[in-house]
């Protein structure tokens, strides 16, 4: 994959990662009492899978700066 093409995938996938982390936030502690247990304790996991994959997209973000010859930040 081009340096290019995956510094775009990699942006879009930080974003889109960040606004699911951002739902599953809403919904673990603003809809806490209106959602079963079950619910709650998915929205957990998802806290935490979503964190998880957000940075994932920062590092590949970083090799594709890194192979574009860009500064790391």
């Amino acid at each position: 994959m081009s340096g290019e093409t995956l510094l775009k995938w990699s942006n879009a996938s930080m974003l889109f990662f960040l606004l699911a982390f951002g739902a599953a936030v809403y919904g673990a502690w603003g809809l806490e009492t209106e959602l079963p247990l079950m619910a709650i304790t998915l929205l957990h996991v998802a806290q935490i899978v979503t964190a998880g994959l957000f940075k994932l997209a920062y590092v590949l973000r970083l090799v594709a700066q890194s192979q574009l010859g860009r500064e790391l930040r």
